[in-house]
């Protein structure tokens, strides 16, 4: 277990690394948390008050650098907020804390591949300029809002990503990602808070550490204008997810 300070840097640090690459604070830190003996219905809540402060602190400073699109948080927030909730509803009620630990530590495995071949195709998908139905937002906003709840993670890489595919600068993307994110989480904290209860002790060093951080990755993005250089970045995070996640999955299974 760890102590606040080291939960508070923890934090920090995994929020520089979520703005930089458009996601990863929860999906790194829920199987990282999982590895260091936290149970999965502690560490999901935690994560999304952090991510919900975030979201609303660090989304401030998007829409002051103007690194936001409002049609797009909409339309993907109509899904998010049903798949969030939902998602809240079946991990609290119904998944076993064994189960959980499978699921976080399986997404991050995908999610670390899933981030590595991006890194591959960051050229094309900044040059991507596809408009598509709106219901595309939506239905993207569902499932990045389902895996959100119940893994903690997940939803910024895919978010980025697809917002990107849908004809979004990157820098745009991640900004409006962050503030769907912190909406979406404020709809999970509020749930979690009457069905399990939160951990204040886990939830509040990470909630500072996101907070300190979100204004200055806010400003790298707004003059670097593109969070997902250089690729070998993305390579790096995306190893270290699936590596996270496979030893998570290993010491839930009891072969470490």
């Amino acid at each position: 277990m760890l102590d606040f300070i080291s939960l508070l840097l923890l934090a920090f640090l995994l929020e520089m690394i979520d703005n930089g690459l458009g996601g990863g604070f929860g999906t790194i830190l829920s199987p990282l948390l999982v590895i260091l003996g936290y149970q999965p219905k502690v560490i999901v809540p935690a994560i999304l008050v952090s991510e919900t402060i975030s979201g609303i602190w660090g989304g401030s400073w998007h829409i002051k650098f103007k690194n936001v699109n409002w049609k797009a948080i909409g339309l993907t927030l109509c899904g998010s907020l049903v798949a969030m909730g939902l998602a809240t509803y079946i991990m609290a009620e119904y998944l076993s804390p064994t189960l959980l630990k499978y699921v976080i530590s399986i997404f991050a495995v995908i999610m670390g591949i899933f981030v590595i071949v991006r890194s591959y195709l960051v050229k094309k998908l900044e040059h991507m300029q596809n408009r598509h139905h709106p219901l595309w937002f939506t239905a993207l906003g569902f499932v990045i809002g389902y895996q959100k709840g119940t893994s903690g993670g997940n939803y910024g890489p895919f978010s980025v990503t697809g917002y990107m595919i849908l004809g979004l600068p990157a820098a745009t993307a991640i900004g409006s990602t962050t503030i769907a994110e912190g909406i979406a989480c404020a709809l999970g904290v509020a749930m979690y808070s009457q069905i399990t209860g939160i951990v204040l002790a886990i939830a509040a060093p990470l909630a500072i550490g996101s907070f300190i951080a979100d204004p200055i990755s806010a400003w790298g993005n707004n003059h670097l204008k593109n969070k997902l250089k250089p690729p070998f970045h993305g390579r790096l995070i995306g190893l270290s997810m699936t590596l996270i996640g496979l030893v998570a999955l290993l010491r839930t299974f009891g072969l470490i």
